[in-house]
């Protein structure tokens, strides 16, 4: 039922906006509240607390080039005309200027499809297999299985950033190089951007394959996700299991289709300095991603689990006959799943610092990298810009887990009808 209709006078039936509508709307307007506050106390945060130091910017050239860069960026006016020209800007999807003089937004757009296809996909990954090992590690309790499990997740929420990226690298960084070797990628990987893409009448710029492969990616786990869910409604095992995998396989031909495959896989598989001094790939980010998250949300939704297993509705459903397994994944998991996607939102900020850690230790072109250094050279602006776009996708993501939670419980919808 997509519209509730109430009596109004004698008989008469009027139409009320569906609750789906109303909660969007003050979720949005919670959004913007967040972001202003955020954006607000960033901005007087940087400006007030953060020191210039003219020994320090004495690395962009000296006193002269150190007051030019300053005017530039707009430094040397007063902090409400700053603050009113910073708001003004973002209005307009302006960043504002580098003290080397590039555009913020340049920088930003440059290096956010590497960030998004590692942290999207990641906190995918993690999120259905830690839903799905909490399940069963519930289940299984007491088992080798279920022990098995909890130690896995134990690991993942106590281990550190930097030890699993050499654990990775160590490790894994060879074998991913030999499977690049084996998919004919060249060693140099601005050799295969500069001479097959950029060199074509017509072609599509480096940039805009890597946006193109980025949102692909993040549309097909979105619609993926959402396929998986209608079908565990629906008790659609087979199409469950099979969502995420038809998803990505249909936008890889469809890559692959347009000619884009080998650019595709170099993203993934790519050594941002050669193959030889580079570090790691987005490929061995994302699995530090997934090590990083899927921990919490395994035992989220085992503690879950194990609280609604208690409840009397279990027993009914066991005396009605109902399958083991259908008592976990129709009643029990789907009750339990609701104040863990809620938990997750928590957990969402440390993992997207861990996974900036994890970026940077790998020397990938991504957001990290243009973060880590203007706080090396105290670039004020490029710091704020970075922070706003990270704060956007975590606002985006909550507005996202809020619909999630509010489509599978009904009483969080409660008063929006």
């Amino acid at each position: 039922m997509t519209t509730l209709e109430i009596e109004a006078g004698a008989g008469a039936r009027r139409p009320v906006i569906p609750w789906f509508v109303t909660f969007l709307g003050w979720s949005l307007a919670w959004a913007l509240v967040t972001v202003a506050l955020f954006i607000t106390a960033l901005f007087f945060f940087m400006q007030v607390w953060v020191p210039y130091s003219w020994a320090t910017f004495a690395k962009i050239g000296g006193p002269d080039a150190y007051r030019a860069a300053l005017q530039a960026a707009g430094l040397d006016r007063p902090l409400p005309e700053r603050f009113i020209g910073f708001v003004a800007g973002l209005a307009r999807g302006d960043l504002g200027t580098s003290f080397s003089g590039t555009p913020v937004g340049d920088l930003v757009l440059e290096a956010l499809p590497v960030t998004l296809t590692v942290f999207v996909a990641g906190i995918v990954v993690a999120w259905v297999a830690g839903e799905l090992l909490g399940r069963l590690g519930s289940w299984r309790r007491g088992a080798a299985g279920g022990m098995a499990i909890s130690t896995i997740g134990v690991l993942s929420v106590t281990i550190f950033p930097p030890f699993l990226v050499f654990v990775l690298v160590r490790f894994l960084r060879k074998p991913i190089l030999d499977l690049r070797t084996a998919m004919g990628l060249p060693s140099d990987s601005l050799a295969l951007w500069r001479d097959a893409v950029a060199g074509r009448p017509g072609a599509l710029e480096p940039g805009d394959v890597r946006w193109l492969v980025a949102l692909s990616l993040i549309a097909a786990l979105a619609v993926a996700l959402v396929v998986r869910a209608y079908a565990r409604r629906n008790q659609l095992t087979w199409a469950e299991g099979l969502a995420i995998p038809t998803m990505l396989v249909a936008v890889g031909t469809g890559i692959w289709a347009a000619g884009l495959g080998p650019y595709a896989l170099d993203l993934l598989y790519r050594v941002d300095i050669t193959a030889t001094t580079g570090r790691g790939t987005p490929a061995l980010a994302m699995g530090a991603v997934v090590l990083l998250g899927f921990g919490q949300v395994m035992m989220m939704m085992r503690a879950g689990m194990d609280a609604e297993r208690a409840e009397d509705y279990v027993l009914v459903a066991r005396a009605k006959g109902l399958t083991d397994r259908a008592v976990r994944d129709r009643h029990v998991a789907r009750n339990a799943i609701a104040p863990v996607l809620a938990g997750s939102f928590a957990t969402l900020p440390t993992l997207l610092a861990g996974m900036m850690i994890v970026e940077y230790e790998l020397q990938m072109s991504g957001l990290s990298k243009v973060l880590f250094n203007a706080i090396e050279f105290q670039d004020v602006p490029v710091i704020m810009g970075v922070l706003v776009v990270l704060g956007l996708i975590v606002v985006g993501l909550r507005l996202v887990i809020d619909v999630a939670i509010a489509s599978l419980d009904p009483r969080q919808r409660r008063g929006h009808a």
